[in-house]
């Protein structure tokens, strides 16, 4: 991402200049002290974004991004400013952000994040016709979509074993798959001279299914001896969810409506459709993944004394995973806390069951402990 930066502070743009290349693959291809000059660069340059101090002598940074986004309405405009009032007007002028000095390092993470997001908002706008944006959702039903509606064409598979091969491929999109895995995947049993013959039907199949979707989108490419699946201007929500994971933002007043955001992307387990042996490591990373956020989140929220919201997520943990001991445990010491004390007696004895059901076992002793004590003082008051 080519970017350029405006502060009347040499030692303001060397630091922004220095967490950027932290955080983002950016092309620094100007720092500028004089508003004037950075103005011309950004004119006759091709640059995504422009990080700019609102407070700069001789030009106020709001005209000067009012004088370049005339010039360059797609340009990408990020305010760094001392006074949080100037918010408004930045997001008045389309500006996608700004960063409050001093930066801190998680703000500015963020920041960076969006960037990225527009950047691939913008890039599968460009490569579908009207400028539509196509999703494919794999933490959910698997479903695609063109723009806002589910896409018309179903994916009709003629058999399962093509099925399964087009999963594989998207389950390792942007790599190369042999043909003697698939094989060893779904014709271990077979011949070689009529498990190659099957595999070659297949694929042939899943090209006539994709055929709608255009070469731009979703390409299923030969290779010297395997196929490669490349997506190309489409957003799937597991690489979002990802992308997040390893943005590594921690939990503030700034970040909060974020992790909100993406941990509504997980409506269900990770291709729960189908039942397939190699998408089980996967599906329980992103069920890990979820979970671990999920109680950071309940943790955040009793921490700002915030009940309710922890409530809230602590309770959809222990809905979808009743084993999930840490969950449960945090769900009764929430209950009490709010004086629920009928949901803690009942989810207790909820948890007896399903453990006794599922695993032939008692709570552990940790949680067996806390009831015991939380009932033995119930009583006494």
């Amino acid at each position: 991402m080519r970017a350029i930066l405006i502060d009347d502070e040499e030692l303001a743009l060397k630091y922004l200049e220095h967490h950027l290349r932290r955080l983002g693959d950016f092309e620094i291809i100007g720092k500028y002290t004089d508003p004037l000059q950075g103005k011309l660069k950004v004119e006759e340059t091709d640059v995504d974004v422009v990080f700019l101090d609102i407070h700069i002598p001789e030009l106020n940074g709001i005209e000067l991004a009012e004088m370049l986004l005339e010039r360059k309405p797609h340009l990408q405009v990020v305010f760094v400013t001392a006074y949080d009032k100037y918010a408004i007007k930045a997001f008045e002028l389309n500006a996608l952000d700004y960063v409050l000095k001093p930066i801190h390092m998680d703000r500015l993470r963020l920041t960076v994040r969006r960037l990225y997001a527009h950047r691939r908002n913008e890039i599968a706008a460009s490569t579908t016709p009207e400028s539509t944006s196509w999703r494919i959702l794999m933490l959910d039903a698997f479903r695609i979509y063109e723009g806002t509606q589910e896409y018309h064409v179903p994916l009709q598979w003629r058999t399962a074993k093509a099925q399964e091969i087009f999963f594989y491929l998207l389950h390792h999109r942007g790599k190369v798959v042999s043909k003697a895995t698939l094989i060893e995947l779904l014709w271990a049993d077979f011949d070689l001279n009529k498990a190659y013959p099957q595999l070659y039907t297949a694929v042939y199949h899943i090209r006539r299914i994709l055929e709608p979707f255009g070469r731009d989108r979703i390409l299923l490419q030969n290779t010297a001896d395997g196929y490669l699946l490349r997506l190309d201007g489409v957003y799937l929500d597991v690489d979002e969810f990802d992308s997040f994971i390893k943005a590594g933002l921690e939990l503030s007043e700034d970040t909060v409506s974020e992790y909100e955001r993406i941990l509504k992307l997980f409506k269900s387990e990770y291709l729960e459709e189908y039942d397939y042996v190699w998408a089980e490591l996967e599906r329980q990373r992103f069920q890990l993944q979820w979970i671990r956020m999920k109680l950071n989140l309940v943790h955040w929220y009793m921490e700002s004394e915030d009940f309710e919201q922890a409530f809230k997520h602590i309770e959809q943990v222990c809905t979808r995973y009743p084993l999930e001991e840490q969950a449960q445990l945090l769900y009764l010491k929430i209950c009490d806390r709010m004086g629920f004390h009928f949901l803690v007696q009942r989810q207790y004895t909820l948890l007896e069951t399903v453990m006794e059901a599922e695993l032939s076992e008692k709570p552990n002793p940790e949680i067996v402990k806390w009831y015991k004590g939380w009932d033995k003082k119930r009583q006494k008051g």
